[in-house]
């Protein structure tokens, strides 16, 4: 079966939306890398006097790579790695050499072992058996105490540059993250929106696909919320915002599955409604999802908090059918998550107004 023109433009507008977001999160750490890996070689050969110090940048990338929970945590596991694989390749030197093969398998054995039990990430124990195997292979007189050397001002530079110069500020990981689902979350409603205004219903098709596609920005918020803990917890930065994190992740996390979980039920629910022309659409929802399409646009740009339409009684009791009933209901849980996102009602205003009197 060939795909349609609308597939594959779909299919192509999903495939930029991950490679922008990639992008997005990627390049910065990409940029510190490569700094890092050029500044710990030159302070290596200054200080040391290490003619190739390949390790000292290697250990820079290996600390500042993008995708990392944590650079700092890193940073250090890489140190105790490196160190427990040349301690343990040390210690079998002193095994016999007839079956060299055999030395390494044991040198590398026990230097993953004891680095697992640790209880570290990943890079502890795979530093660990890389340093065995190098202290094996070309002599503890290169992959040795020269080598701890190198590692040491690679991650020291990893750290400057994760600790004090380029650390993230983890509430603005939280936040852009949010802006980008709302973002996705503003075209769907906009995109909702022309098809009621139409009573298109291919067009409230196009505003599910839209909906489908910010899961991708959900994952983002996700990972953005756990790279923001980590970063609370591991950088000096952190450490003074580690409160307001706790609280700013914690709300986002109750309530982004809710939001964007609703969002997409009213999308089907609206899509299906307009397709069974069952009765006139409810009076009151042209101007509730004119007024969240644009709350969401508006609080993803950072513009002044949106307040959402109050629902009079008499609209609520509007005689419609059962399709544009559960699309009513799906509207309000919309509206109920995104207090959390940032929107206020009419009494939020009234006490603002109060306190300021």
């Amino acid at each position: 079966m060939i795909p349609s023109a609308k597939s594959l433009s779909d299919f192509a507008d999903a495939i930029t939306d991950k490679v922008k977001t990639r992008w997005a999160s990627g390049w910065r750490d990409a940029l510190a890398s490569a700094i890092a890996a050029a500044l710990a070689w030159i302070l290596a050969k200054y200080f040391f006097g290490h003619a190739h110090p390949v390790f000292a940048a290697i250990s820079a990338v290996v600390c500042l790579a993008p995708g990392l929970p944590s650079h700092g945590k890193q940073a250090v596991g890489l140190m105790l790695g490196v160190a427990t694989g040349i301690i343990v390749g040390e210690a079998a030197l002193w095994l016999p050499d007839s079956y060299p093969l055999l030395r390494i398998g044991f040198a590398t054995f026990f230097a993953i072992a004891i680095a697992a039990l640790y209880g570290q990430g990943a890079v502890v124990p795979i530093q660990a058996g890389v340093s065995a195997v190098l202290m094996l292979a070309v002599g503890p007189e290169s992959a040795g105490f020269v080598r701890m050397l190198d590692v040491v001002v690679g991650a020291s530079v990893g750290l400057i540059f994760s600790q004090i110069l380029l650390t993230p500020n983890p509430i603005g990981i939280i936040d852009s993250s949010a802006k980008d689902l709302l973002e996705k979350l503003a075209s769907g409603f906009s995109k909702s929106l022309q098809a009621l205004e139409a009573k298109d219903a291919a067009r409230a098709q196009s505003a599910v696909q839209i909906f489908s596609r910010a899961h991708d920005s959900l994952i983002a918020l996700e990972n953005g919320i756990s790279m923001a803990r980590n970063t609370a917890r591991w950088t000096l930065r952190g450490r003074f915002v580690s409160r307001e994190v706790k609280d700013i992740a914690g709300r986002y996390e109750r309530h982004a599955v809710r939001l964007y979980a609703s969002s997409l039920l009213f999308a089907e629910a609206f899509a299906d409604a307009l397709r069974k022309e069952q009765g006139p659409p409810p009076a009151s929802l042209h101007e509730r999802l004119s007024n969240v399409a644009a709350g969401c646009a508006s609080i993803a740009r950072d513009d002044e908090r949106p307040q959402l339409v109050k629902v009079s009684g008499d609209q609520l009791a509007d005689a419609v059918s059962a399709p544009w009933q559960l699309c009513l209901q799906h509207m309000s849980t919309v509206e109920s998550a995104l207090l959390t996102f940032g929107f206020t009602t009419q009494t939020d205003e009234k006490r603002v107004t109060e306190k300021i009197r």
